[in-house]
């Protein structure tokens, strides 16, 4: 006789059903697994455009910016350089000389001399070189640059070959011991101070 705690013997039927339902389940798993494998695909597919987009947007923000700082950055140049053009055509006197004209040449070639000129003072005798920023520092303005720019000038202009040739930086702002340094080459500084311009010309050479 069987006890009350004994289990009833397996038969062929009982195992085949619980094979059946094992499978069934394991069928319903693999089934479950391949709909939240399709499922976190789609997901991570949905989280990579949104990824793609953001960066998109980043670089168009950033392009736009860059293009309005650009449209700026042009705008004071061109501000500072009418400025300055405008006080030495009312006042034309620099290195404690009296000049005639005043120009603002563009881009000037020769053969492969190249150079650009913001404002030329002339006389007689003598032409002062006037670089003109909005914002003057050292990673803007080479003093070596603007030394090799008489000789170019030289070039280009063989009819001033043998003037007197000054340099001059104009700007609204030096930064970074930058006037010093122009100084102590013999190039004069020139700033706006109030409404005018202001001219510190001591101890320029010519060259």
């Amino acid at each position: 006789m069987r006890s009350k705690n004994q289990l009833p013997p397996a038969t062929f039927e009982s195992v085949w059903a619980l094979l059946q339902e094992s499978i069934k389940d394991t069928q319903e798993i693999k089934k479950e697994n391949r709909e939240m494998k399709k499922e976190m695909k789609r997901e991570s597919k949905e989280f990579s455009k949104r990824i793609d987009e953001m960066i998109a947007e980043s670089r168009r923000e950033r392009k736009e910016l860059n293009r309005q700082l650009g449209g700026i950055s042009n705008s004071n140049g061109e501000m500072a350089e009418a400025y300055f053009y405008n006080a030495f055509k009312v006042n034309k006197r620099f290195a404690n000389e009296q000049y005639d004209h005043v120009q603002r040449p563009t881009k000037i070639t020769n053969g492969d001399i190249e150079a650009e000129f913001d404002i030329v003072l002339s006389n007689g005798k003598s032409v002062a070189i006037i670089e003109v920023k909005y914002n003057a520092k050292p990673d803007n303005i080479s003093v070596r640059r603007l030394i090799d720019k008489v000789e170019k000038f030289k070039i280009l202009y063989p009819n001033y070959k043998n003037h007197s040739i000054y340099l001059g930086v104009a700007a609204m702002t030096f930064r970074g011991g930058l006037e010093e340094r122009l100084h102590r080459n013999g190039i004069a500084t020139i700033h706006q101070v109030g409404k005018k311009m202001v001219v510190y010309d001591k101890g320029v050479k010519a060259f």
